[in-house]
């Protein structure tokens, strides 16, 4: 523990299984500081069904240091106000008298300090033994991180992008392993996108395109319906914008798209309203090259580079020119090495190798697989040929 009294440290934890899962978020300082101020203040000014309690071991046995325990979810009935007042309280006082007694808070301070308590228990919850046992759990790991100010920024920004808090229901990829597999679907006809959509297989290397035919027919709010189909798939709204930045990638950022796409034809200041706005709506931005004769001619005018830029070659003269990818190097010179370079036009299953020995991070491919008669089959052949690994992002660490 801290030697210097006035600091506040502040801890948090989640342990064990709904319906008794146990999620708390404490403080802890001395009683001269602000945890003394907010410990007081809280418990002179209760409100209806938050109101804090002391934390005592047994009746007319207080825990040191103090702790106020304060519910998070209303108290509605008696029901509720014996899991807290029960279970719960005697779990949390012990959990800190056991902190004292093994060290992590020293007994010296037990009379200088404070606790307060933000402690979670669900309505359903009816187990008093797993209330106990998880609440007990979850105090004691808080309070451990709050004296050993867990997590440090190095640890916040490598696990940022690895994990999702367990309630959310569905998991965010921030493509961060590639290669991935974006599948195009520039089909305007939304039963046959369903049928793909549902057919393609579950694998956090594909991301589903909503192509511009298929925005223009139904409207941005087509990528909803896709991750309603698909919650966990990153899906990537292809606007192609050319005007109105901002306010398309806002549209689309709203209408929950993971990645947005803008024209490498557009302003420059379009582009850089575009690629500011997906910042602010947590989307990426990618930069569309189709028709633009030098990309990085273009990248380097923009004072912020899109998250990824898209080497693209058109269905109407694909066929014709074939699939070259040049630029990947230069692209990656100029955006820094963080930026994902995706290629489009004639991608096929033979030439899986060369785009990904020329750099290429996001391999694109339509009618391969829209078209294909067995789509999961089609995929499965893409993912393979890149040798994608599975990877398990849904975590919930007690320990790191």
């Amino acid at each position: 523990m801290t030697d210097e009294i006035d600091e506040l440290l502040i801890g948090e934890a989640l342990v064990g299984e709904e319906p008794e899962i146990a999620h708390i978020d404490l403080i802890i300082g001395s009683k001269r500081g602000a945890a003394g101020a907010a410990f007081a203040s809280s418990f002179a000014q209760p409100t209806q069904g938050h109101t804090p309690i002391l934390g005592v071991i047994r009746p007319n046995l207080p825990t040191k240091p103090m702790t106020l325990i304060v519910p998070k979810v209303s108290i509605r009935n008696l029901a509720d106000a014996e899991k807290i007042f029960g279970p719960a309280q005697s779990a949390i006082a012990k959990a800190v008298a056991d902190a004292v007694e093994e060290g992590v808070i020293r007994k010296s301070q037990a009379e200088e300090f404070v606790v307060i308590v933000s402690v979670f228990i669900h309505p359903r919850g009816n187990d008093y033994q797993r209330i106990y046992r998880y609440n007990y759990a979850a105090t004691k790991l808080a309070l451990s991180r709050a004296v050993e100010k867990f997590p440090n920024i190095d640890k916040v920004l490598e696990e940022k992008d690895k994990s999702i808090h367990a309630m959310i229901g569905f998991r965010i990829n921030n493509l961060k392993k590639p290669p991935y597999l974006e599948v195009a679907l520039d089909i305007p006809d939304w039963r046959r996108v369903e049928g793909i959509v549902r057919a393609l297989p579950k694998s956090d290397a594909i991301i589903i395109e909503a192509g511009t035919p298929l925005i223009k027919r139904y409207g941005v709010e087509v990528v909803q319906k896709i991750h309603q189909l698909r919650p966990e798939t990153v899906v990537f709204a292809d606007l192609k914008t050319l005007d109105t930045g901002n306010l398309e990638a806002r549209m689309a950022g709203d209408a929950t798209a993971d990645v947005i796409g803008f024209s490498g034809l557009a302003p420059v200041s379009t582009q850089e309203k575009f690629i500011e706005e997906c910042k602010k709506v947590g989307a990426l931005s990618l930069m569309d090259t189709l028709n633009v004769p030098n990309p990085v001619k273009v990248l380097k005018k923009l004072k912020v580079t899109p998250d990824i830029v898209e080497l693209h070659r058109a269905i109407d003269v694909e066929q014709v020119k074939g699939s070259e990818w040049r630029n990947i190097g230069e692209v990656r010179k100029v955006c820094g090495n963080n930026v994902l370079v995706a290629v489009a036009g004639g991608i096929r299953v033979n030439k899986v190798e060369k785009a990904l020995k020329a750099g290429a991070d996001i391999l694109v491919v339509g009618r391969a697989i829209t078209a294909a008669k067995d789509v999961t089959g089609a995929a499965r052949a893409f993912l393979q040929r890149m040798g994608v690994e599975e990877v398990d992002q849904f975590r919930v660490m007690t320990d790191f």
